[in-house]
């Protein structure tokens, strides 16, 4: 439970941070003017919520590994599908509706984005993203294919092991050798995130070990080195400077607050609004940047700006538990029993009589 708590939490800092923190739109400013102006104090702090993607992969490392352990890579397969696609396929729906009918701040991109970002495979493609936080769905994918491998030949503690001492070599290798498509699959500016919430995992199933805790280590310094670089990091420093010890300081809180959950301390929090605010995470991730700017962008400067994001942001919460809960859920519901029980082996279907 809370796994989902800061699942939540690190939703909410990324949505906080598009509203009153975002600094590459701070020239066009769709409030009507620059962020910076429109919230001088809180901006700064805001900034800061681009971080909580770095949360959701260090907690998607620690899920994914939870949930497949035990599990036919059939299994793993059908549970990945209907998590991921059916609320993605639904904010494609949702943001195309508003980019092309609302007069959205996004402009009208080529329709032809709409098949390939149907795909989830955008990012090979070399396709725009028609959202810009669906970014982040290309790190995960590749997690799971890769992933899928360890699944497949049987989850154990060393197969973990081995592949998370793999995947830190090949993101260490793979800048300096200048392959793009090595760079693509292994994403070397996420990887040290997933690879420590696997770590954290193995912890948290078994025991700390000195093992653990150097993979750790090394994922954590992995991070703030890709955080911290000039160029091609994780961060771009031409639109958001900050110091940087406070980006030291808030990637090692969170993973410490993994740690804590990996070592048992938080199995007294047992309240269920977790879990339901949990459900609410995927959805309120993917629909509340092409819904909450274009509300700005229409009210932005009729409305004072505070009101305007508290009551944008209580809107989407409740809009991202109705579309989990009466279409996100019945779609993946549907989805999982026709794969139960389709055929996903290469021998051909008997011929029709």
């Amino acid at each position: 439970m809370a796994l989902d708590g800061l699942r939540f939490l690190a939703a909410l800092a990324v949505v906080l941070f598009h509203f009153v923190g975002q600094t590459p739109w701070s020239m066009i400013g769709i409030w009507g003017r620059p962020y910076q102006s429109t919230f001088p104090v809180a901006h700064g702090y805001f900034a800061f919520g681009r971080l909580g993607v770095d949360l959701f992969f260090l907690i998607s490392g620690f899920v994914i590994c939870m949930s497949a352990w035990g599990r036919t890579p059939r299994d793993f397969f059908i549970s990945r599908v209907t998590r991921l696609y059916p609320m993605y396929w639904i904010a494609i729906v949702v943001s195309s509706c508003v980019i092309y009918f609302a007069d959205s701040p996004f402009g009208h991109p080529n329709p032809r984005l709409l098949f390939a970002n149907f795909t989830m495979l955008q990012a090979p493609l070399g396709v725009p993203n028609l959202d810009p936080v669906y970014w982040t769905l290309w790190p995960e994918l590749c997690f799971y294919l890769t992933f899928a491998v360890v699944v497949w030949k049987g989850l154990t503690y060393q197969r973990v092991v081995i592949f998370c001492g793999l995947w830190t070599v090949a993101s260490v290798l793979a800048p300096g050798a200048r392959i793009p498509l090595l760079t693509l699959l292994v994403n070397p500016t996420s990887a040290p995130y997933f690879i420590a919430g696997m770590a954290f995992y193995l912890m948290y199933r078994y025991r700390p070990t000195p093992l653990l805790w150097g993979i750790v280590a090394m994922s954590w310094l992995l991070a703030l080195h890709f955080l911290l670089a000039p160029v091609g990091g994780r961060n771009n420093w031409d639109t958001w400077s900050p110091w940087r010890g406070w980006l030291v300081l808030l990637t090692t809180v969170f993973f410490l607050l993994i740690a804590a959950i990996a070592l048992g301390w938080t199995r007294w929090i047992r309240w269920r609004g977790l879990t339901v605010a949990g459900t609410m995470t995927f959805p309120l991730y993917l629909l509340h940047d092409s819904i909450g700017m274009t509300i700005v962008h229409h009210y932005g400067d009729r409305v004072d700006p505070w009101l305007l994001v508290g009551v944008t942001v209580s809107g989407l919460i409740v809009l991202s538990y109705f579309a989990h809960r009466f279409v996100e859920r019945p779609i993946a519901l549907v989805m999982r029993r026709y794969l139960n029980t389709a055929a996903f082996d290469l021998r051909p279907p008997a011929p029709r009589r």
